[in-house]
């Protein structure tokens, strides 16, 4: 199979996530798109409500779209806790994928990143074991022109043949940092994630202050 990774804390998972997930499993024909909400133990990460409540997020989110099935039948989306289960120390994007690569030791494996994390990604952890050994879908972003990203950095260039850009063909600007903000200050993020999620936000209380 062609499985595509899809790293991020979905804090709260929106329809730019899922747009792109199906956009880009469709378009480099990937059987699978595995959802990895992260760690809370990452320190490159300011995480806005709990682990528990992000996952139910996601899980919601995901059964709306259970209508989308790969050529086998089978769900094109399904969610991996290995980074939330992850020991501290060990919540690397690279060991996420070689914990992955185990799991599906006869199949293809690709990150799935937006174009604005080209730039930080040689300061990543394990982060010459990563680029070396793994392949990344790219998706483009406006102010962040991937192929040039990939030239001015040693690492990325010297593998550049690991890297698959796309674009979406579409300019969602919708952020979960957007629809905080939204609901923190009384506004109405509906039509920007699943409304299964958003009444789970208000019940909830989630995101009415910023975590410091």
């Amino acid at each position: 199979m062609r499985i595509g990774i899809y790293g991020s804390s979905f804090d709260p998972i929106t329809y730019s996530h899922l747009f792109t997930a199906a956009t880009v499993a469709r378009r480099r024909r990937l059987d699978k798109v595995i959802f990895v909400p992260c760690s809370s133990l990452r320190h490159d990460k300011k995480l806005q409500t709990d682990d528990e409540h992000r996952l139910n997020m996601l899980k919601m989110a995901l059964e709306t779209s259970a209508h989308k099935k790969n050529s086998l039948g089978e769900p094109l989306f399904e969610i991996s806790t290995v980074e939330m289960d992850a020991l501290p120390g060990e919540t690397y994007t690279y060991d996420t994928m070689n914990h992955l690569r185990k799991k599906y030791p006869n199949d293809e494996l690709y990150f799935i990143m937006g174009s604005d994390l080209l730039a930080g990604l040689s300061s990543w952890g394990n982060a010459e074991k990563l680029v070396s050994q793994f392949q990344f879908i790219v998706m483009s972003r406006e102010g962040y022109p991937s192929a040039d990203l990939i030239a001015e950095d040693p690492l990325l260039r010297n593998h550049d043949e690991h890297f698959l850009i796309m674009s979406k063909g579409i300019n969602m600007g919708i952020s979960s940092t957007y629809i905080r903000d939204e609901i923190r200050k009384g506004g109405d993020p509906s039509f920007l994630l699943p409304d299964v999620c958003l009444q789970y936000i208000y019940e909830k209380g989630i995101y009415r202050e910023i975590r410091e």
